[in-house]
């Protein structure tokens, strides 16, 4: 849907593969969005029912409520076999029994409700279900989605908040329609932040350069450090993150090793290679943390400025990239303040080994190596690889 690739363009995913986004169950996500585009106000219906001014606002998508933060009043309805849940936090109860009988002298106790009490908000609650019918519809597509979706609403006057509202429906209900093309587009991250969603991005650690000389002498448990780094530091395309690193007896610390320069001189074995003068140009190598997957969350706070606990991506897997081109895996480690890598894996052909386990190392230089078989385009290259 629209909506969807914005939220893909806004988190920088890959654009062709939109199911990176709905990591759990993608008509779940798709209906989660549909409904974050929706702008459902209440606030009509509580003036109409307890002659009050009020606001309301769609403010969250929950996949689950917190029992102890919605401490209230609590119904449940059903229709057609489907079940559903509504609920009013204390706050808001006190607020509207007030506004049916008159504020009492007494402290409120959510557990002294009598009987009119209880039938004034029953029949409330009747009239908030009646008038959400005229929003949703089933799903045809996925009508058995087991998932509740919690749409949630704060309440104010004009003295501020007054308290929130839930409803509970089964996640196979999806709004009739949206009411604009625009508002397909423009889906609330906020709201979505909410429902637990986590989204993959792309974490980049540093860089270093190599010449294609020494890149062809690169072996598994090789050591790259990363001279353009911070340990304290990552980037992605919203910026820099601030880093929370791990106690310094994680074995991700290297220790004793006094000069970062002598180690980089000493990380690749010389070999004597063909006089080409090209084997001597410096290439630049990437190192990216790949499909990292944060909370919605946890990434808006990011950009504004927030700090992310290194623990949380260490058991991903390191990307090292020359010209755009994965050229090997492997594991962080930190040496001094800067970042370096212990390479796991070769995704690049070897000529002392006599075998190509990837793309050639030529390529990188644009050289195509011959070959009897069809060449295979970088985007299918690098398919195979995050198969593999």
């Amino acid at each position: 849907m629209p909506g969807n690739k914005e939220i893909i363009s806004k988190f920088g995913m890959n654009p062709k593969k939109p199911d990176s986004f709905q990591l759990t169950n993608e008509p779940l996500m798709n209906n989660i969005m549909l409904w974050s585009g929706e702008q459902i106000e209440l606030s009509d219906l509580i003036q109409s029912f307890f002659s009050v001014q009020v606001k309301t606002k769609l403010v969250a998508i929950l996949l689950d409520l917190d029992p102890e933060n919605w401490i209230g009043f609590a119904a449940s309805w059903q229709q057609n076999n489907q079940t559903g849940q509504i609920r009013i936090d204390s706050k808001l109860t006190e607020f509207l029994l007030d506004k049916a009988f008159g504020k009492s002298s007494e402290a409120f106790d959510i557990k002294k409700i009598n009987q009119l009490e209880l039938n004034i908000l029953q029949t409330f609650l009747q009239n908030l279900e009646s008038k959400m019918k005229e929003f949703w519809e089933i799903d045809s597509k996925h009508p058995y989605l087991m998932d509740t979706i919690y749409l949630v609403w704060l309440v104010e006057s004009d003295e501020g908040e007054i308290g929130r509202l839930a409803f509970g429906m089964p996640a196979s209900f999806k709004p009739k329609k949206l009411k604009t093309i625009e508002a397909a587009l423009m889906p609330d991250i906020n709201k979505l932040a909410n429902t637990g969603i986590k989204v993959p991005i792309n974490l980049k650690v540093g860089s270093t350069h190599l010449s294609l000389c020494d890149m062809k002498t690169l072996e598994k448990d090789d050591l790259l450090v990363f001279e353009e780094s911070n340990s304290k530091k990552l980037s992605w395309h919203f910026g820099e993150i601030s880093l929370v690193l791990p106690e310094e007896e994680h074995p991700i610390f290297l220790k004793n090793i006094g000069n970062i320069e002598e180690l980089a001189k000493d990380m690749t074995k010389k070999i004597n290679v063909n006089d080409d003068p090209l084997s001597t140009l410096p290439l630049e190598l990437s190192a990216e943390f790949q499909k990292v997957s944060i909370p919605l969350k946890q990434v808006l706070e990011l950009k504004a400025g927030g700090v992310l606990p290194l623990g949380s991506v260490l058991d991903s897997e390191l990307i090292l990239t020359a010209q755009g081109k994965p050229v090997a895996k492997g594991e962080l480690v930190i040496v001094g303040n800067q970042f370096g890598m212990r390479i796991t894996d070769l995704l690049i052909g070897s000529q002392r080994s006599g075998k190509t386990t990837g793309s050639g190392i030529e390529d990188l230089l644009g050289e195509k190596p011959k070959r009897e078989t069809k060449s295979l385009s970088f985007d299918e290259e690098l398919k195979d690889i995050e198969e593999t």
